[in-house]
């Protein structure tokens, strides 16, 4: 009687142990992972804006996390990251206890998209090009919702807006099929920069420029430099679309450096998918806000280590956003 007894105290102490366990893997900081996932095999992240408030100590940062196929990567909670904050004398890792998490479609009051379009019609362009890139943009206004703002930026030699800025499908179109500009040289950086100016005119829209070109840029009057600049200054990122021959290494890096991405020649499926990886991407960003106490002029660069295990393996990427305290 005393063994079952002493038995019947053993195995209530391996189960209280047992639970104690389970109580530690409910951590909510803990990493996310999904064994499941064999979709992933890389991840990959950008900061295509970071806020600061009026008085100058809350900082809200939006972060982009997809798979390499630009899927949003969802769920993920404070574990999957470590913040670090850069200056020119110093190194901070944030710590993860000060930081709130939040999934933007997660928010009720989500912004419609703001997308600046600008379409190739210089010489580079062929006659094939243009017809690919005209039907691509056409789709492409045929998937928005129904809220979401789009404007028509056409450009050679110089740029014409044909379209201001809408929600009208059919206003679009029109633009897109009726409004012919005189073929010339390429003003990519120009029309660029004019549709960063075009979205920062608006108010409570999540902005992006799309560039539906070959890329061979040889008419502007302002450089990749400044256009990555002024997209960085507005937090506004730059998503570039290639056709033709198209200068595809300034295309990446111009995408890159301004949390955009880089997709070339896609097809009406392709293009399809652009739209729901553009929607996705822009819809599932992650809002990570943490106090800071820099003085007003102080530079600081903010670098994001994300980390993710999927059924293939655990995946690491980095993004750095760099910004002036004012």
């Amino acid at each position: 009687m005393k063994n079952i007894t002493y038995l019947s105290v053993l195995i209530f102490c391996l189960i209280l142990s047992c639970s104690k366990g389970d109580d530690s893997n409910t951590d909510p900081n803990a990493a996310f992972s999904d064994i499941n996932d064999a979709n992933t095999t890389a991840v990959e992240t950008t900061i295509p804006r970071v806020e600061i408030s009026q008085n100058g100590n809350l900082l809200s940062l939006l972060l982009s996390v997809t798979n390499q196929d630009g899927i949003p990567l969802q769920n993920f909670t404070l574990g999957n990251y470590q913040i670090e904050i850069l200056t020119s004398s110093t190194s901070e890792i944030v710590d993860i206890n000060g930081i709130t998490l939040t999934e933007l479609n997660e928010l009720s009051n989500t912004n419609p998209i703001a997308a600046a379009t600008t379409l190739d019609y210089s010489n580079s362009m062929y006659n094939k090009d243009i017809t690919d890139m005209e039907t691509a943009i056409m789709n492409f206004i045929n998937l928005k919702k129904p809220n979401d703002l789009m404007s028509i930026l056409k450009f050679s030699s110089k740029v014409y807006i044909a379209q201001d800025f809408t929600n009208d499908k059919n206003l679009l179109l029109n633009a897109v099929e009726n409004v012919d500009i005189p073929r010339g040289s390429t003003a990519f950086y120009d029309a660029c920069y004019i549709g960063l100016e075009e979205t920062d005119k608006l108010d409570d829209v999540l902005p992006v420029v799309i560039g539906f070109t070959d890329g061979l840029n040889n008419n502007s009057v302002v450089s990749l430099e400044r256009l990555i600049t002024k997209s960085k200054t507005l937090n506004t990122p730059i998503y570039t679309v290639g056709f033709g021959g198209a200068a595809i290494n300034n295309m990446q890096y111009l995408a890159d450096e301004t949390g955009g991405r880089f997709y070339y020649a896609p097809t009406g499926e392709e293009i399809t998918e652009l739209y729901q990886i553009i929607d996705g991407q822009l819809r599932n960003l992650y809002i990570l806000d943490w106090v800071i106490n820099y003085a007003s002029g102080t530079e600081i660069t903010i670098k994001i280590t994300t980390e993710y295990t999927s059924a293939n393996g655990s995946f690491t990427d980095v993004s750095y956003k760099t910004i002036v305290i004012q």
